[in-house]
């Protein structure tokens, strides 16, 4: 038996908060629990007042909260859009996205941003305070937002024999987002910050090798998947017409449904696909960008546009649906971009069509080619959207011919996927 190993987290949107980032930390609490002594949580007190998700509580019984008087407590929305983010349409006006840059920006992020200065100043001292009472041997902080980080430097400033990770779902100074000011600045900050880390982890290998420049080390820890229950693989009844689906949200000028869209109307246009058989459903918080998409390539009589969901309800979209979309992005210099989506998704046992608007991702058509779940197609390839075409027509040739529901299954080359096995493998290198 080896000496104790107690975990703290920190993270300012601690689940059941729903946002995408507490899905990978609901999924790494719950798969780390084997093997720490004990687990303990940093987040804000400002979390009762965002929108709550049933589907992400954890159990966790050792939360620690702070408060944090910054832009998020200050802006919630009250309606059904009531989560912690700000509405589209307003984050796409000039002078927002200004504020945003600023918001997201070294000496900002950590003043105003989410968590803000006093949450940064209790939450040190909050957890100070545990590190001495509980014996706390790691601390794992993620980003966003970024003053998770922040504690964690001033932790392991104090504590220099505790073991510290700083995990990022995204990128802090995103080149295709353009989300910062200045940003060489903005790295040499995260270089000095992130060099006091034990580890940094990341969601893709593309991310890694962009993080690789500002850490001195780091791996890669997908977003992952949980595995099947027994009630997981009960049979599951599909929609009764042919349905391609997005659950998730629309990011302008990076996420582009577009060419897909094009070649579903042609579809419909020379009734190879009858709209009579078909649906194109969307779920997710930026219905209104969607909308205009589909008015654009004149598919209104076949969308259903369910609006802001729950996760349970979006997961239940993906199990029924014949297709699922997911969207995403890549440039010359970065790639990898590997969001939740793609892993419930693999979950879901349904074919996915991947549209990367950029060039190809190896990264993302290697995974799907190996768990034999669907295609990658890129905006920049040629021919790509014959082939889309192609993809869709089989995909609608197999549900003219199933006549019975069948089980979800979990073969085994989804398992180096799934967040059991990789936290085994990751627990192996920590001390």
């Amino acid at each position: 038996m080896g000496a104790p190993k107690k975990l703290l987290i920190l993270y300012y949107n601690f689940p059941p908060v729903k946002v995408p980032g507490a899905v990978r930390i609901h999924h790494f609490y719950k798969a780390a629990l084997p093997w720490f002594d004990a687990i303990h949580v940093l987040a804000t007190s400002n979390r009762r007042f965002f929108l709550q998700d049933s589907s992400l509580e954890t159990g966790c019984q050792n939360i620690h909260e702070v408060p944090a008087w910054d832009l998020r407590r200050l802006t919630i929305r009250k309606t059904i859009e009531n989560a912690p983010f700000v509405s589209s349409s307003l984050k796409e006006r000039p002078l927002m996205r200004l504020l945003r840059q600023l918001v997201d920006s070294f000496p900002l992020n950590i003043l105003i941003g989410d968590g803000g200065l006093i949450y940064i100043l209790t939450g040190y001292l909050k957890a100070r305070r545990l590190i001495k009472q509980e014996g706390i041997t790691h601390v794992f902080s993620t980003f966003r937002p970024y003053s998770d980080h922040i504690i964690g430097y001033l932790l392991k400033g104090r504590f220099p024999e505790v073991y510290w990770i700083a995990d990022f779902r995204d990128l802090h100074v995103d080149p295709v987002r353009k989300n910062t000011l200045c940003p060489p600045f903005q790295r040499w900050c995260n270089r000095q910050i992130l060099r006091r880390t034990d580890l940094v982890t990341t969601v893709s290998e593309g991310l890694k090798r962009e993080i690789q420049k500002l850490a001195p080390r780091v791996r890669v820890l997908r977003n992952g998947i949980g595995e099947l229950s027994e009630e997981d693989q009960r049979p599951v009844k599909k929609f009764a017409r042919f349905t391609i689906s997005y659950t998730g949200a629309l990011y302008t000028g990076k996420s582009d449904p577009g060419p897909l869209l094009e070649v579903i109307h042609n579809l419909l246009e020379d009734e190879t696909l009858p709209a009579s058989q078909t649906d194109l459903c969307y779920a997710g918080p930026t219905w209104l960008i969607w909308d205009t998409f589909i008015k654009k390539y004149g598919l209104d009589k076949i969308t259903n546009n369910l609006g802001y969901l729950s996760r349970a309800e979006a997961l239940a979209i993906q199990e029924k649906s014949h297709i699922n979309l997911l969207l995403t992005w890549s440039t010359g210099n970065l790639k990898g971009v590997l969001t939740g989506k793609l892993f419930e998704y693999l979950a879901a046992d349904t074919p996915i069509l991947a549209l990367i608007n950029g060039p190809s991702d190896p990264e993302l058509a290697g995974i799907l080619s190996r768990c034999d779940r669907g295609a990658a197609f890129s905006s920049q390839s040629p021919g790509q959207k014959e082939q889309m075409r192609s993809f869709i027509l089989e995909a609608f040739g197999q549900w003219k011919e199933e006549l019975e529901d069948t089980p979800k299954k979990q073969p085994d080359y989804l398992k180096p996927y799934t967040w059991q096995v990789m936290m085994e493998q990751f627990i192996k290198e920590l001390p």
